[in-house]
């Protein structure tokens, strides 16, 4: 089981943090953060990456509540499930939102299209039917 995690920095509006991760030293941008007349809104960064969430959450900023986590959600391992409509199997993907996700899980298994057949989006919804894929968040 998966988790997006948001964490907010109060009363900043971008910030750039590094963290560290074994040897490295990753760069992570907190941004979409705004002050107008409804009040201040915090910068936030979101992951499901468990490391970069371990990294941040073992820093002294984490420890010292300036990154402070938002919102969290719980994510399904079993993003697809299989519908029954006019008869036929249709595996529905609910989590893929754009052309890149759609075309990354056409790629891999079970379906293994080559990326010549899914080179627009009107190839990609042809080459989804043909399938019997459907991506309801995204066609």
């Amino acid at each position: 089981m998966k988790k997006n995690i948001t964490y907010e920095i109060h009363g900043q509006i971008e910030r750039n943090s590094y963290f560290r991760i074994g040897k490295a030293l990753v760069r992570i941008e907190f941004t979409g953060g705004s002050i107008n007349s409804t009040g201040i809104s915090p910068a936030q960064y979101t992951t499901v990456n468990p490391l970069f969430q371990n990294a941040i959450e073992n820093s002294d900023a984490f420890r010292n509540g300036e990154i402070k986590r938002g919102r969290v959600e719980i994510i399904n391992e079993a993003n697809a499930t299989n519908v029954e409509s006019n008869g036929t199997s249709k595996d529905v993907h609910v989590s893929v939102t754009n052309m890149q996700q759609a075309r990354a899980l056409l790629m891999n298994a079970p379906y293994n299209c080559a990326l010549s057949d899914l080179q627009n989006k009107s190839a990609i919804k042809a080459v989804a039917e043909e399938k019997g894929v459907s991506f309801p968040n995204w066609l």
